[in-house]
Order: structure tokens, then sequence, then C-alpha cells
């Protein structure tokens, strides 16, 4: 059976980050469909590598960074890491534990942030840094005009940081035009 390869990579490690991105933002794009349909099972599925795919391409893509950064990489491109300070979602920040509760209390798929928290802006380089260093149990989601939304909870140094909410489709897209400058 020719071109079958596409079915003896699942479940495997990602082999590049923008295949990691394409399997990330095909993931959530199933996800999206499958929960607003009320099919949890499938929804379960196409979620099951997402942390996975999430830590290549934040790994791989603050490592980039911290390389230009040091001067580890000649010529530096600063051209990457404007790409880093683009938005990509938004912060509720300060926040308290009872807010980023708040987050999951809420329920499954019904994620929003704090109400009462003053929100900013967050880069991309915010958001993945805030993804990295999530704290698991306080996160969520929620599916609105086809758009699937994360809700990240994340500490500074063992306490309450920020709340923060990005389109996952999009963070897919201006993490490949961050890598694309590398």
């Amino acid at each position: 059976m020719p071109n079958t390869e596409f079915l003896v990579r699942a479940n495997l490690p990602p082999i590049s980050v923008p295949d990691a991105l394409n399997d990330l933002r095909d993931a959530s794009t199933l996800f999206a469909w499958a929960w607003s349909q009320g099919d949890i099972e499938q929804a379960a599925r196409a979620s099951k590598n997402a942390p996975k795919l999430f830590d290549f391409i934040i790994s791989s893509l603050m490592r980039a960074r911290d390389d230009l950064i040091s001067g580890a990489v000649a010529p530096p491109n600063p051209a990457y890491l404007t790409a880093l300070r683009v938005v990509a979602g938004q912060m509720a920040t300060p926040v308290s534990r009872a807010d980023q509760e708040s987050v999951v209390n809420a329920g499954h798929g019904n994620g929003r942030l704090p109400p009462g928290v003053p929100i900013v802006d967050a880069t991309l380089e915010q958001v993945l840094n805030k993804v990295k260093h999530q704290v698991t149990r306080l996160q969520n989601f929620r599916v609105s005009g086809g758009q699937h939304l994360m809700l990240i909870s994340a500490d500074k140094s063992r306490y309450p940081d920020c709340v923060v909410e990005f389109d996952v489709a999009e963070f897919c897209h201006k993490c490949r035009v961050a890598y694309d400058l590398l």
C-alpha cells in the first residue's frame, strides 16, 4: 500500500518543528470539531499527544532564542527575536491562586480569564514561557466559533503569576513564522 508512512508515524515524537506545528494544529482542529459535536472520546484522542508537541515546539523555539541572546549563533538574527514579540494572546496578571482555580472551576470547555484582574496582551515569547511553566492542574479551554482557545495558569517562584489565553491555531501560525526566520 503506497504512501502509508503517515500511519506508521502515529504517536512517535515529532521529527521537526514544522511537523510538530502541523500535528498540533491538526490535533487542535480535530479536538475543536469533536468537542463541538459532543464527541468527548474523539476529543480526548485528538489531544493525546498535544503536551509532547507543545513541549517540543517550546523547547526548540526557546533554545533558539537563548542561543541568539547569548551570542552562540552568529550572526544574530534580530528578525527572529522580533517575531517572538508579536501579540499571541492575552494574560491576566497579577492573579491569586483563587483566580487560577476559577479557570478550572468553570468546568471543562468553559475556561475564561478570571474577572476583575487586569488583562494585558501577551507576546509569543510570553505564551511560550507560560505554557512551559504551566500548573498542569490549573488549565482549561473553550471552543468558540471554531477556535480552540487554551487557558494556562503559570506560577513564578511557586507563587501564582498569571493566566494566559491563546488560540492554538494562531499560536501554531506565529510559531511557524518565527521558526522560518531561524
